[in-house]
């Protein structure tokens, strides 16, 4: 009995050992227990992002460099100070609200969740990559109801009978575009200028956001031309005031960006053009808190295609000039004084890319057609055409100091041979025949494709955080 443990230390060896135990068995269930709750945790906030990504409809904020120059490509836009954001009206708030809201069956866990899939969306969606559909809706605008379209675009009033080419809507892939409200836009213009600067085809673009803002207003006689001019082709600038919102919608004629002359110092006709110079109306741009720039069309016409004793740099006139690198140089003009003059802090700037003609047998001045077009192009390689000029604009933009907006529209017009005016330019005469001698195949009836630009650019504003009052 000398070698057995006393019966005290015995008792006090198993209740330790008890204890062991039980903390051993502690220890094991809860491992169990938690990992599972871990689990389930990181599978459901796996899904709320999922849903998140494929049922919020939400818009592209424009990346911060260009994509690769066989792509459609749109810089960031500028921020704009706090002194100078534009106020959101009720209606753009409800907008926002209606086209931000979440799958009510499915609300998401996680409002982070929510943003970070609506950035993540907006990333992937292309506005300029998608198709036409049909909408019953549109034209946002009647034909006959607006006046400030001229003659050469208002294709119903000169005797075009089809109208399925008013009916079609610009639908990019994977996101929708908010319809346009004259109300939310002009709020976002309140106390600013908005400014189109180009040649005829933003003339036809400037008509369109006139027509489309004149449709949603109430009070009709608060929006006028401030010289009480009547647009007409013949007129190179016009200013027209939105007297309740205290901004001006304007147009300044410049076919080429850069610096002309018609005439040299012995009045004599010796057109020419210095593509190292500005243009003369650059005085008024800069007046401008968002400008839309565009030149194209004009640099295949006559003498610019040519270049024979036309281009000049400096005093010198070169004999011969390429008209694609002299549109180079021109651009790059046009962007130093973008750079030099134009603060991104307080302005926006646009530029409208190459809207795409579709002449058939011939150009504009040797017997091309495009009459008895009603649909579009809706299959085919012109769909995927894209002028060496895109990429000359891409790789100039690319360069700048100042962020530039690229409205590439090239794609999206590309469809749309049925909207050209082509034998309606004119108004008809009694006892007269339509012509089908010069056809235009280049400008755009309104309502019509141009609408669709202005569109775009109010998608800009709606969706950029700089144009909303937080």
């Amino acid at each position: 009995m000398g070698n057995s443990i006393p019966q005290k230390t015995r008792y006090t060896l198993i209740t330790v050992l008890f204890i062991v135990l039980f903390l051993f068995s502690l220890f094991l269930f809860s491992k169990r227990t938690l990992e599972p709750s871990v689990s389930i945790y990181q599978q459901s906030f796996s899904l709320t992002e999922s849903h998140v990504h494929s049922s919020v409809p939400t818009f592209p904020e424009p990346p911060a460099v260009l994509e690769p120059l066989n792509s459609s490509t749109h810089p960031p836009i500028p921020s704009i100070s706090q002194a100078d954001e534009l106020d959101l009206s009720s209606n753009a708030s409800s907008m926002d609200d209606q086209l931000s809201a979440p799958d009510k069956q499915n609300p998401p866990a996680d409002n982070k969740a929510v943003d970070n899939g609506e950035e993540k969306k907006r990333e992937m969606c292309d506005l300029y990559r998608g198709t036409w559909v049909k909408d019953e809706e549109y034209p946002i605008y009647k034909p006959g109801s607006c006046p400030y379209i001229d003659e050469g675009f208002d294709c119903q009033s000169n005797g075009r009978k089809d109208s399925d080419y008013l009916r079609w809507r610009w639908k990019p892939d994977g996101c929708d575009l908010p319809r346009f409200n004259t109300t939310d836009f002009l709020e976002r213009l309140r106390g600013k200028r908005l400014m189109l600067v180009g040649d005829s085809m933003n003339r036809n673009q400037f008509e369109s956001i006139l027509c489309l803002l004149h449709e949603g207003l109430t009070n009709k006689s608060k929006m006028y031309e401030v010289h009480g001019h009547k647009i007409s082709k013949g007129r190179g600038y016009f200013v027209f005031k939105f007297e309740d919102y205290d901004c001006t919608v304007e147009f300044v004629r410049s076919h080429f960006l850069v610096k002309g002359v018609r005439m040299n110092g012995q009045g004599n006709s010796n057109p020419t053009l210095s593509i190292d110079k500005i243009d003369k109306t650059s005085g008024r741009w800069k007046r401008a808190d968002i400008l839309i720039f565009n030149t194209a069309h004009w640099w295949v016409h006559g003498k610019t295609a040519r270049g024979i004793n036309y281009y000049k740099e400096g005093d010198y006139l070169y004999p011969k000039f390429d008209a694609v690198e002299a549109y180079r140089r021109a651009l790059k003009t046009w962007a130093k004084w973008i750079d030099k003059n134009i603060k991104p802090a307080k302005k926006l700037v646009f530029y409208r890319g190459y809207s795409s003609a579709h002449f058939r047998g011939g150009d504009w001045n040797s017997g091309g057609s495009c009459n008895g077009e009603t649909e579009p192009i809706l299959s085919g390689t012109f769909l995927e055409t894209y002028p060496l000029k895109m990429k000359i604009v891409e790789e100039v933009i690319q360069e700048m100091k100042v962020p530039v907006i690229l409205l590439n529209v090239t794609r999206l017009t590309n469809f749309r041979k049925d909207g050209h005016p082509s034998i309606y330019g004119k108004r008809l005469t009694e006892g007269k025949k339509i012509s089908t001698r010069r056809q235009d195949c280049s400008h755009w009836c309104l309502p019509g494709v141009p609408d669709t630009w202005n569109e775009l650019i109010y998608a800009t504003l709606f969706f950029n955080k700089q144009f909303s009052k937080e």
